[in-house]
């Protein structure tokens, strides 16, 4: 009896270290898909583009935006951001902003990787000085997606491949318009 117990508070401990595991892995925001925004908010920032102009928290609201963090280096964003440099210029609705940030590597390397893809990079781009916007939306992988609605709060967070297939982020886009 007291092995069985003991063997119950162990798969306990167990569980609630993967459902720990899973909400940071999951992060702020993430939410199944069809589920209302939250009320989670987006970290506020404040970044200049490589071609000058500057983007805030401030400024991109009234706009639903989607900021895509990458590196240089990332395989994965080497194939994705061409992909999504297509979709912008071919089905993305007006009313849609996206915000491309590099990061997790230097500003030459970064600058160079965009004027080699000129046709992926359709949409502005700003080098993450010293990460503080990757930290501030707690960004650990390449590429992630952070979708924010128009009044500012989180509504997919998407680490990977395959954006454009996600289920939740083709719901949000089909309810804009432009």
């Amino acid at each position: 009896m007291r092995r069985m117990r003991q063997q119950r508070l162990r798969w306990a401990g167990r569980l609630a270290q993967w459902a720990t595991l899973m909400a940071i892995a999951v992060g702020p925001g993430a939410q199944a898909a069809g589920a209302a925004p939250t009320d989670v908010r987006a970290p506020a920032f404040d970044v200049v583009t490589l071609t000058g102009e500057r983007y805030t928290q401030a400024t991109m609201e009234g706009h639903p935006t989607l900021l895509v963090f990458w590196a240089p280096w990332c395989k994965v964003c080497q194939r994705e951001l061409p992909v999504l440099g297509a979709y912008a210029g071919r089905e993305k609705p007006g009313q849609l902003h996206i915000l491309s940030i590099g990061f997790a590597d230097t500003r030459e390397r970064v600058e160079s990787f965009v004027k080699a893809r000129e046709t992926a990079f359709v949409f502005p781009t700003v080098y993450d000085e010293d990460n503080q916007m990757a930290r501030a939306y707690r960004i650990k992988a390449t590429p992630t997606f952070v979708l924010v609605d128009a009044q500012g709060r989180i509504v997919l967070i998407h680490r990977g491949a395959s954006l454009l297939d996600n289920v939740q982020f083709r719901e949000f886009v089909s309810t804009l318009h432009g």
